[in-house]
């Protein structure tokens, strides 16, 4: 078998995996896997978490509660086989880093 063929196989075991499982108590990894990220991609996404974290808190030291411009920040870095609202959604539902991904959530879903 070549390596073309070993990574079909691969590749469509994957599908079947994705489909078979239930992702209930996992979305956000449901979420990284249907857009095929690595794991530096995922350790960005993390970073950008952090990121909207640190904003957040500036903003706040100077009373500013302004969601807009983070969650543009947030969707300008995105990775593009992410969407913002499913992504958020997924971070919501896990409870990962919720005092970021939950405003940012509520946000996205007025304006979509």
């Amino acid at each position: 078998m070549s390596l073309e063929e070993k990574i079909n196989q691969l590749s469509f075991q994957m599908e079947l995996l994705l489909g078979a499982v239930d992702w209930s108590e996992r979305p956000f990894e449901h979420e990284v896997l249907k857009a095929n990220l690595t794991r530096q991609e995922v350790v960005a996404f993390f970073a950008l978490l952090d990121d909207i974290r640190e904003r957040q808190n500036e903003q706040m030291r100077y009373g500013l509660s302004s969601v807009e411009p983070l969650l543009v920040h947030f969707v300008g870095m995105l990775h593009p086989h992410l969407e913002a609202e499913t992504i958020l959604a997924a971070c919501v539902r896990q409870g990962m880093a919720l005092d970021v991904t939950e405003p940012l959530y509520r946000q996205v879903k007025l304006l979509y």
